[in-house]
C-alpha cells in the first residue's frame, strides 16, 4: 500500500517535466523533429553538435534539468560518447 501510494506520489510530482521517451515511442506528435536525425544513432556524440538549437547533449547518468521543452533536441550519449538516443524534451 506504501509503495503504491509513493508511486502515485512520484507520478503526480512529475507532471511534465519526466523523461517522454516512452510517450514518443507510443506515438505522440515529434515536436522537435527527432525523426529526422534517428540515423546519427550510433554515431561519435559530436555529430549532435551540428544539430539545430534548442538541444542539450549528454551522457546518460549525468546530471540534467528536468524542465520539459517541446522544441528541444535531446542527444544522449552512451559511456562511449556514442549517441544512443535523440528525442525531444
Amino acid at each position: 500500500m506504501r509503495i503504491a501510494a509513493l508511486g502515485a506520489l512520484l507520478l503526480t510530482r512529475c507532471g511534465t517535466a519526466c523523461d517522454t521517451s516512452d510517450e514518443q515511442a507510443a506515438g505522440v506528435k515529434d515536436t522537435c523533429n527527432a525523426a529526422a536525425y534517428q540515423a546519427l544513432i550510433g554515431e561519435n556524440g559530436e555529430a549532435g553538435a551540428s544539430l539545430p538549437d534548442p538541444k542539450r547533449i549528454y551522457q546518460i547518468g549525468d546530471p540534467v534539468t528536468l524542465d520539459y521543452n517541446p522544441e528541444r533536441l535531446n542527444i544522449k550519449l552512451d559511456e562511449t560518447g556514442k549517441i544512443v538516443e535523440i528525442d525531444c524534451g
